[in-house]
């Protein structure tokens, strides 16, 4: 490396570390880094504090920090941040070394630049975790072998390849197939005796953190029972292409591994085209710069895609060294202004979104913490004698994501007055039998965003949603507690048990456990109110050509409707003349001569509150597993039947349409038009709708679109015969008097 890469090589990585330290994180963000954490107070891996291996030198530097009076997230994250600037200073000589005819290039600096600026790698560094370390020590370590001229170079770089795994397990993938590299560039007559010196090196450099760690764990024994459990769980209870070897997995693990490290798949597609170009350059041209990338980073990217979780994006942070060179390598067949006004592009372009990433991430504690914080400022209200002691119910993943944020926030955590269990897929059951058995204490739950089964409940106080305050969040995939929302839930309207198909997700689970209507009886609770009410019941017969279906309700043991349901969609609205009685909830009891009946849509509500259902023209609800979004397509025209009960009402639709780029929309109270526009591909619309026009015991709103189209019209692959018209993520009826 010449004196001028030198040079340029620290201005950037003192660059690096200044603009990174006034944004450091404000809190722990992951389960791994409140393991690291947890390790600073009490180092002890039988209680993954950390987790396994250990990370003992990591964990070593993080304590000195912390001694000195950084907080343990801080010392953490100054470690990342000391270690991503230290990693530029490697990067120049091993990208040096690749090209050693190409002394002092600017391809070589702006591919270290590219390299850092990258979303991936700029975000990371700040991250108390020892993703950024790790990676530092191994470039180091490549850096030397990859230069080494002699034998003395190759067993300094085993011991410190080795010694360097103490800071990161996979900084053996990244380091060994170097030094085996290095073994065998060197003369014929000094391979054999290298390769045994460099072994003992080896050796010694592993020995050297791997025999104190496991002393201080209790001995051989009780370090490999830990062990072995950490691997099994990682083995078991994630996601990746080793076990679930699906298209579906392989998406994701090409979208996570090489779309989201560049944050915005834009810059990653025009990345990725130029390094695919750069692939092609370096094997015709550079046979051993091809061969010292393969070495380098080939066998990680192997292990990395099979036997790491899919979804955690800071794995591939070793695949944006490689892909940054051979970008800029990809680049270099233009004319050299031309590309490097290319390469400086990619690195403005990255850079504004690794920007926009810190400063959120520096901006607001993690959503765990900050709804933690919420909870103990809600559970200790201002001028309570006592703390108010919720009962706490949560989907299951947040079971197992939040014990460590629990553990770490300590005396800081409210008081529950009791946690219900998580059964899989059946959380808000137990919610279910905390009410029925008596429970009348506010019920706090935390859901898992995707989630949709708490539709199963009929409360009022909106949920309280934690985001991270950045995009893209893909630089975060895979973080555990992710993203999650605070339902606080107290004396529901109405609540639901099994073998309901409110949402597709509680359709699916009432397929899976053979509940419904046409199984047994399914049973619901509503309020008692003293006055009138109306039940409102709606869903399909999924039989295409079968029989009609009978369908029966009870409220409390007497039949209030008994009917015929022809196959299609129906809805039925019931009057109930009082649901007064002993307790607070009377039960209603649905059941069916018919296993194709299904139970999409239920309210009760007493007289003088809007009621509303969706009737004809509507299609099925549907739903984004990743993400939970739910929507529900309109026809060319769509009915909702509605009790106004005196109110004016404010029809909200908010949706998108496909296949077209405007649509005009019509909204209408019975004949009368009460309101024309045109939407966007993508629209919010509030119809305010008199109460003039709503003077009938129930009036019928119909929404008509000029656009719509049948999929199997529009996709050769596609079946579906339906009139998708408006793609409605909200299609509600609020009173405005």
């Amino acid at each position: 490396m010449t004196r001028s890469e030198r040079l340029i090589a620290g201005v950037l990585g003192a660059m690096f570390i200044a603009l990174h330290l006034p944004f450091l994180p404000p809190t722990l963000e992951d389960l791994d880094s409140i393991n690291f954490a947890l390790g600073i107070r009490q180092y002890d891996v039988s209680q993954h504090q950390p987790h396994p291996p250990g990370y003992p030198l990591y964990i070593l530097v993080a304590k000195l920090l912390h001694a000195v009076g950084l907080s343990e997230v801080h010392a953490l994250s100054l470690i990342g941040v000391v270690a991503g600037g230290l990693a530029l200073l490697a990067l120049m000589k091993l990208f040096a070394a690749l090209e050693p005819e190409r002394r002092d290039s600017p391809f070589t600096w702006l591919a270290v630049l590219v390299v850092a600026a990258s979303p991936l790698f700029w975000f990371t560094a700040a991250r108390p975790l020892s993703d950024m370390t790790g990676l530092a020590a191994s470039l180091g370590v490549q850096a030397l072998l990859a230069s080494a001229s002699g034998a003395a170079a190759v067993i300094v770089g085993a011991f410190l390849a080795a010694f360097a795994a103490g800071i990161r397990s996979q900084v053996v993938w990244l380091t060994l197939p170097m030094v085996v590299l290095a073994v065998w560039r060197l003369q014929r007559t000094e391979r054999l005796g290298t390769a045994v010196r460099a072994f003992m090196a080896y050796a010694a450099g592993g020995l050297a953190w791997f025999v104190p760690l496991v002393i201080v764990s209790g001995g051989p024994a009780a370090y490999l029972k830990v062990f072995y459990s950490q691997g099994a769980e990682d083995l078991s209870g994630v996601a990746m292409l080793a076990t679930t070897p699906t298209p579906r997995q392989a998406l994701l693990a090409f979208q996570y591994h090489f779309i989201g490290p560049w944050g915005e798949w834009p810059i990653a597609a025009a990345v990725l085209v130029l390094a695919t170009a750069g692939f092609v350059v370096v094997a015709l041209r550079d046979r051993r710069a091809l061969v010292t990338l393969l070495a380098g980073f080939g066998p990680y990217l192997v292990f990395d895609l099979l036997f790491q979780e899919t979804i955690t994006t800071r794995y591939a942070l070793p695949l944006v060294i490689p892909l940054g060179y051979l970008a800029v390598r990809g680049a270099s067949l233009a004319p050299r202004p031309l590309a490097v006004a290319a390469g400086l592009a990619i690195v403005a372009s990255v850079a504004w979104v690794s920007d926009r990433a810190m400063f959120g991430f520096h901006a607001m504690e993690a959503p765990a913490f900050r709804m933690l914080g919420d909870m103990y400022v809600a559970s200790h209200p201002e001028g309570a004698a006592l703390p108010t002691t919720p009962v706490l119910a949560m989907h299951r993943r947040e079971y197992f994501d939040l014990r460590r944020p629990f553990q770490w926030v300590g005396d800081r955590l409210p008081q529950f007055a009791q946690r219900l269990s998580t059964p899989p897929k059946h959380e808000w059951l137990e919610v279910v039998k905390y009410w029925n058995a008596g429970g009348r204490e506010p019920v706090w739950f935390i859901a898992d965003p995707p989630r949709s089964d708490l539709a199963l409940f009929k409360y009022h106080r909106r949920p309280v949603l934690y985001r991270w305050p950045f995009t893209p969040t893909i630089l975060l995939g895979g973080a555990r507690p992710n993203e999650m929302d605070w339902h606080v839930i107290e004396q529901p309207d109405w609540y639901l048990g099994e073998g309901w198909a409110l949402t597709p997700e509680t359709a699916g689970t009432a397929r899976e456990d053979g509940k419904g209507p046409g199984y047994a009886p399914i049973s619901g609770w509503i309020r008692r109110y003293a006055q009138p009410a109306t039940l409102m019941v709606g869903g399909r017969n999924l039989a295409d050509a079968g029989p009609n279906a009978t369908l029966r309700v009870r409220v409390d043991g007497q039949l209030v409707l008994d009917d015929v349901v022809a196959p299609g969609f129906f809805l039925r609205f019931i009057p109930l003349a009082s649901t007064g009685a002993s307790g607070d909830y009377a039960q209603v009891t649905i059941e069916s001569d018919n296993r194709q009946l299904a139970i999409e849509q239920f309210d009760a509500q007493p007289t003088g509150r809007v009621i509303y259902g969706f009737g004809n023209g509507w299609n099925e609800q549907e739903y984004n597993p990743r993400t939970g979004a739910l929507w529900r397509w309109s026809t060319d025209r769509s009915a909702i039947r509605v009790r106004a009960e005196g109110h004016a009402l404010a029809l909200t639709l908010r949706g998108e349409i496909e296949e077209a780029s405007t649509s005009h929309v019509s909204v209408k109270a019975g004949s009368a038009t009460v309101a024309a526009f045109d939407v966007d591909r993508t629209f919010t619309k509030t119809v305010l709708i008199p109460q003039a026009l709503l003077t009938q015991p129930e009036t019928e709103l119909t929404i008509e679109s000029s656009h719509y189209y049948v999929p199997a019209e529009k996709k050769w692959r596609s079946q579906d015969r339906r009139k998708l018209g408006l793609k409605l993520y909200e299609c509600s009826l609020t009173p405005v008097s």
